[in-house]
């Protein structure tokens, strides 16, 4: 069984206890039930701003570091194409001095041949 307290709610205006009223006898409940349900609403409201306030900062620290490795990952990535576009250049440079080479290889064993 729950934890209950009483407790009398004092200078509420007539009018809104004529609102409360007619709410509570269109749903089916009575004005204690209706001031309840709003009452435990508002308490979960309150907990649940806790709870995120709570989180805020673990999940802000965890939003950093994410952008913190996608900036890592990015500068890495932008590295590696470079290195590979130096390595593209290198072996067609080396293609051309082969195909150079070759053609002298060539040329020499056709002189021999003669």
């Amino acid at each position: 069984m729950q934890d209950e307290k009483e407790f009398l709610i004092r200078h509420i205006k007539t009018e809104d206890l004529d609102v409360i009223d007619r709410e509570a006898e269109r749903n089916g409940l009575t004005r204690t039930a209706l001031v309840q349900m709003i009452l435990e609403s508002f308490v979960k409201n309150v907990q649940s701003v806790d709870a995120t306030e709570i989180l805020a900062y673990p999940l802000q620290d965890v939003t950093q570091q994410l952008n913190q490795l996608t900036f890592a990952i990015s500068n890495s990535n932008h590295n590696i194409s470079q290195d590979l576009n130096a390595l593209k250049d290198v072996i067609q440079r080396n293609n051309l001095v082969m195909a150079e080479q070759t053609q002298i290889v060539n040329a020499l064993l056709d002189k021999i041949r003669r």
